[in-house]
Parts: C-alpha cells; structure tokens; sequence
C-alpha cells in the first residue's frame, strides 16, 4: 500500500513538473517562477469605541450682604474738670554771699635779638698753576754719510731718547683744618610767676516758699458692664454635587483579514533517485490563517446625575455661621470729689565765702641756648710737586758701511720736534674768608603782680504758685456708640447646566480578498537581474536609518525593476565591514536590509515578495578583514546593500 502511494504521489509530481517547464524557452535567455499574485480591495469598518453620555457643570449659590445697625455703646453723661487757676508771685533771696576775688597783672614779655659767632675768619688759598710754553728744536734723524753710484752704502736703524718736555714744579693744595665747638648763650633771663588759689566758698540751705496750697477736683469714672450678642451672620445656600458617568473598559475584535491560502513547492522526498533538485516535490496550497484587530471600546455603566445638599436660613441651624458683638451698658454714672491741695516748699542753696583767694610766688630759671661754631685749627697751604721730564724714543739711520766704487756725499737729515718747557713757577694765592654770625632771640621778662578786689552778693528772683480761683466740672452728654454689622444672605441658590457628549467611533481598515491566486509561472526576465546587483547607498557609520538620498536611489532604481517584474520575489542583501564586533555586524546588516524593505512595503510593494538577509562581514570584497590596516575608501566598498530577483 506504501508503494502504491509512493508512487501515486511519483506520477502527480512528475506530471505537475512536467507543465511546471517554460515552454519554448530560448537560449541564452533567463526565466523566474512566479505566482498569479491574489488580489485584495480594503474597507473601512466604523466601530463605537466610546458611548454618548451625560456632563454636569454646577454654579455654586450666590449671596449678597446686607447691613444693620446695632447699639454697642450707651448714652451716658462725661464730666470734665475745669482746673483751679492759680497766680504767680515774685520774691528775691540772697544765693549768693559777699566774697573777694585775686585780679592778675600777668607778666609780659619782649624780645630782641643779639648776633652770635657761629664760625671764625679763615683763608681760601688757591693755586696759580705753572706755565708751560713750547719750544721747537732739530733733531738728526740721518747723519751724514756718501752715496755711491754703483753699490749702495749700508745703513742701520737705532733708537735714541730725545726729552719733548723738560721736567717743572707744581703745587697741591692741602686744604685748611676745621673743628666745631659749642658754645651757650642765655635767650631768657632768670623770673618768677605766682601761682594763684581761688576763694573757697561753702553753701547753706534756704528754705522758700514755692505753693500757698488750693484745691482740686477728682472725677470717679463710671462703671460699665459688657454683654455680649449673637446674631446669624451668615446663611448657606444649597449645594449641587455631580455623580459623574460611570464607564467600563470592553474590547471587540474585528477580522482585518480573511483566511486564505497560497501555493507553496514542498520539499524533495528522502527516497527520491533524481539528482535534479526539482524531482520528486509536491506542490501544496497552504491556509493562510485569517488576521484579527482587538479594539479598546469604553461602555457606558450609568450615565452622569446630579444630587442636591439643602442649605441653611435660621440661627442654629447645621452649616449657618452665627456673629456675635459686644455691647457696653452704663450702670453708674461719672460724679466728682474736692481734695485739698497742701502748700510747698523748696530748700535752695546759697554760697558763701569760707576762704579768701591767695597768690604763691614761683621761681622761673633762666633759658639758655646752645649753638655750634666752626673754628680753623689749621690754615691751609700747599706742597710742591716734582713733575719729571717726558721723553720719546725716536728711530736714527746711520751708516755702516760706505759705498766702494763711486762714493757721494748724503747731506745730514734733521726732524723738528717740540717740547713742552716751564715758564713760570705755580704759586699760591690766599684769600681771607670772613666768619658766620648768628641772630638769636632773647626774651625780656617784667615780673607779673596782683590786687585782692571785692566782689559782692548775688540776689536771684524766685516764683511762687497761688490759687486765683477754685476747681469746677461741667457734665457733657455722650449719646450712644452704634456699629454696623454685616449679614451673607443667600440671593440666588445653586443650579447645575447639562451637556450631551457625542459617541466616539473609530475606523478601522479591513482587507477583502477579490481574487485568488493561482500556481507559479515562468516569466522572462533580464539575466542581470538574476545575480547580485549593487544598490549604492551610503549608510552613515553605525546607523541603520535610510537617508533622503537613500530613498531617492530606491524610488529611481529599485521599484522600477520591481514594478517590472510582478510576482518576482526579490532579495535585500546588506553587507558591512570588518570594524567591529562580528555580531554586532550580523545584527546591523540584518537591520539596513530590514530597513529597505520597511520603505518598499511604505511604496505598495506586497510583503509577501520581499526577502530581508543580513550577511554582517562573512561576505567582504577585498583584503580589509580582522586585523588589516584598511583606509576608509576600502572599508567603503565593503559596507554596501545589493537586490537579486529570486524564482519560487
């Protein structure tokens, strides 16, 4: 029974290969198998995700205030006191005894001047230096000698001393010998001064008269008492409290998708002999299950109301709020009472002389001032100086030899020189130099004096208070102290307005297949587009994300060939470099393929014909792997993205 269904299966496989060839394929050419793709339409399904309800808004009660005036205070009578007038009388006492007091002459003084030598006559000596004049004189710098015609004569230099200056005299200064000495002189002869000590005086009490006594009136104040009132001060309106809707949380699932199948070659049987890959499979039609959405819907439990809290209008009453004031009632009225005033006196003091005044004479010594004086110990004078003959040393040519055949005489040759020769001796020219004189101040003293003179008593004028006229009062009415209190009333109670909230709905898209699709085709298609073909785009180091530029090169080069070749699957091929992990690499591959796919799908490209593969770095172009010096242009080439057409 196996074998037989073996081979039934054998010759259904074998006859679906057999129409699964193209027909009249042509050399040289490339063919892809395809699926009749299914066709689909999509609708809009609306779904009532949140119910109509109900929504209260409140306006709290209005109040407004009224005024009323109460009595706080009673009417009573106030009684002032008119003071007793008082007069002033005037009297005199002695404060002060007859006394003596000391009236000073104080010395004088006056000065003149007096000139002091502060440095002796002395002598400048300065010195007339010697006179040197200039003599010319000759000098044989080349005797005499013959000069032959034929042979020359010999000659020899020598030096010779010759004097260009003759030794003088000059004269040094020694300079005068000074000393200072101090001398003393008085600027302030010898006096006296008196010291002076005033009168000492004493002092007595003195008692005087300062008030002859009267009367005054004392006001014994009312006596009050304070009651306290209560009123109702405010009153409370009613309340309006909102019970919101009640929702609750439900789902509902809606089919998005139906349920549907597709053609897929299944894979070559274990027992099968042929070494052709496409031997020995079965095609099968495979379901496709059905897609669901699950949508958040909110239900309405009860819908939203409002309840009422009542208010309060009378004192006592649970939420009114009760005011009290004071008030003050008169239990007995202001009266006044007389009091005697007695009469004051005052103690003054009054000075009196217990001592006289006195003088005491003092010595003043005299003032001297000391000054310095320059005195010459020694009077200047000079000392002579030998200065020695200068002399130069000059070159003479002289003959050692005389000519032989033809001798010449060769006159003498004589140099001019001049030499430096004292004239006039140096000597010396003292000049007297005056002495210094000083001004200094001197003092004149007279002697100062005194006179004892007398000095009388002082009288001083005093005051004393006498009633004129007695104290009185006078009442004065106070009328009552009233007050305004303040009552809330309740103007208008509280109201609640209603509002409809709509439904809220949802729509949501959902596919409906028009047309199925049938098994694979074969289809022409460019042999280039078999193989690996690059799709240059320049992804950022790291990054997996399409630029602007990127999605240009594939809405210009890849949707094209795709659009072109319909039912064709198509592979996304990423590729990175070698920096880095290998399994981050695989990773970011794997997402750059994703992410042209992503955006192909965002064009309308059916899903079902894309086939995302990441290769990390297993794939480079060149020599740039794990551990070799690459530049980034080499790294470049490796990190790349290709597409290749697929057959089913």
């Amino acid at each position: 029974m196996r074998k037989l269904l073996f081979f039934g299966m054998l010759l259904m496989g074998a006859s679906v290969f057999a129409q699964d060839l193209p027909t009249n394929p042509e050399p040289g050419k490339c063919y892809v198998r395809c699926k009749t793709p299914e066709e689909w339409k999509t609708e809009d399904v609306t779904i009532e995700v949140a119910p109509a309800y109900t929504k209260y808004k409140t306006h709290p009660s209005q109040y407004k205030t009224e005024t009323e005036t109460v009595v706080v205070r009673d009417a009573y009578q106030k009684l002032s006191v008119v003071p007793a007038k008082y007069g002033t009388e005037t009297f005199e006492v002695e404060v002060t005894g007859p006394s003596k007091k000391i009236k000073k002459t104080p010395a004088s003084y006056s000065k003149s001047y007096t000139e002091v030598e502060t440095k002796t006559p002395a002598q400048s000596l300065s010195i007339v230096p010697a006179k040197l004049g200039t003599e010319t004189f000759e000098v044989v710098v080349k005797g005499p000698g013959k000069k032959v015609e034929v042979i020359p004569a010999k000659y020899e230099t020598v030096y010779e001393d010759i004097v260009v200056q003759e030794a003088y005299k000059k004269l040094v200064k020694v300079p005068a010998v000074y000393k200072t000495v101090t001398e003393t002189v008085v600027v302030q002869p010898a006096s006296y001064k008196y010291k002076y000590y005033p009168a000492k005086f004493g002092t007595e009490n003195v008692t005087i008269p300062k008030f002859d006594g009267g009367k005054k009136m004392k006001v014994i104040p009312a006596q009050w008492k304070k009651e306290t009132i209560s009123y109702l001060k405010s009153e409370k309106g009613s309340k309006l409290k909102v019970v919101p809707a009640k929702f609750s949380t439900d789902y509902h699932t809606i089919e998005v998708a139906p349920a549907t199948a597709k053609w897929e070659l299944g894979a070559k049987s274990p027992d099968c002999e042929s070494p052709d890959p496409n031997d020995c499979r079965v095609w099968c039609y495979k379901e496709t299950p059905a897609k669901f959405e699950t949508v958040k819907v909110t239900k309405l439990d009860s819908d939203a109301r409002v309840e009422t809290i009542p208010g309060c209008k009378t004192m006592g009453e649970d939420g009114c709020v009760t005011g009290t004031y004071t008030k003050t009632t008169l239990v007995t009225p202001e009266s006044t009472q007389l009091i005697d005033v007695p009469a004051t006196t005052t103690v003054i003091k009054k000075v009196v002389m217990v001592e006289p005044p006195r003088a005491e004479k003092i010595e003043i010594p005299e003032v001297t001032k000391t000054y310095k004086k320059v005195v010459m110990v020694t009077p200047p004078t000079t000392k002579e100086i030998i200065v020695p003959a200068v002399t130069k040393k000059i070159k003479k040519v002289v003959m050692v030899e005389e000519p032989k055949v033809i001798i010449k005489d060769i006159p003498a040759v004589t140099k001019t020189f001049k030499k430096t020769v004292m004239v006039e001796e140096p000597k010396a020219i003292i000049k007297e130099i005056p002495g210094k004189t000083q001004k200094i101040a001197v003092t004149n003293v007279t002697p100062p004096s005194y006179e004892l003179v007398d000095v009388p008593g002082v009288s001083k004028t005093y005051k004393k208070t006498v009633m004129v006229e007695a104290p009185k009062a006078i009442a004065k009415d106070v009328p009552a102290q009233t007050a305004v209190i303040k009552k809330t009333v309740v103007a208008k109670e509280a109201w609640a307005d209603s509002e409809n909230v709509p439904a809220r709905y949802k729509t949501i898209k959902k596919q409906v297949l028009v047309k199925k699709g049938g098994l694979t085709q074969w289809r022409e298609i460019d042999c280039k587009l078999v193989t690996y073909n690059p799709l240059p785009i320049n992804w950022p180091l790291g990054s997996a994300t399409l630029t602007p530029q990127a999605k240009k090169l594939i809405d210009t080069r890849l949707i094209p060939a795709i659009k072109a070749n319909p039912g064709v699957k198509v592979e996304i091929a990423s590729h990175t470099d070698s920096r880095g992990s290998a399994t981050s690499n695989q990773k970011l591959s794997e997402r750059r393929a994703q992410a042209v796919v992503r955006y192909l799908v965002s064009k309308g490209i059916p899903a079902d014909r894309l086939v995302a593969k990441g290769y990390g770095e297993t794939k480079l172009l060149n020599r740039c792997k794990d551990g070799v010096k690459c530049s980034e242009a080499e790294h470049r080439v490796n990190r790349r993205t290709e597409f290749r057409m697929l057959s089913e």
